[in-house]
């Protein structure tokens, strides 16, 4: 009876900040919304809907998997993430730092990529529409169309 007790109380804490069992790990989540900081934290599959993320310091993380829909990411650094299979629709990376990340599979339907800097980033999985990278930072970027150097100086 005290097992079934102590799994419903951790489940139900789990659900609170966001995340299931299995998936990220709690106190990276909660070093993130505390201090919006939180270099080669595991946040794979964290639910971080309409999080305010402005500016956080993400660098190596990974969100593989994550739900980030309408995040705001704008002036984030997010170099070398993992965004696998994650849900970024809708999230606003303005000026956000993508340097190297990982972006294959990720839904990036209806972000806002402006001003980001997406040098050698991976977006060869995603059929994006190449106006939506015009005031990006595009350099040795992986898109399906090949990779693209319009950036490099």
């Amino acid at each position: 009876m005290k097992n079934i007790l102590l799994r419903v109380l951790l489940t139900s804490c789990l659900i609170s900040i966001g995340v299931s069992s299995g998936a990220a790990n709690i106190k990276d989540v909660k070093r993130l919304k505390l201090l919006r900081m939180c270099e080669g934290c595991d946040l794979s599959e964290a639910k971080l809907r309409y999080e305010d993320l402005k500016n956080a310091v993400l660098t190596n993380a990974n969100f593989s998997g994550a739900d980030l829909k309408a995040a705001d990411l704008s002036g984030a650094n997010l170099t070398g993430a993992n965004f696998s299979n994650a849900d970024l629709s809708e999230a606003d990376l303005n000026g956000a730092v993508l340097f190297g990340a990982d972006l294959r599979g990720a839904n990036l339907y209806n972000a806002n990529l402006m001003r980001a800097d997406l040098r050698q980033a991976d977006l060869s999985t995603i059929d994006i529409d190449p106006s939506r990278l015009v005031e990006a930072t595009v350099c040795g970027t992986k898109t399906m169309a090949g990779v693209q150097n319009r950036d490099c100086s």
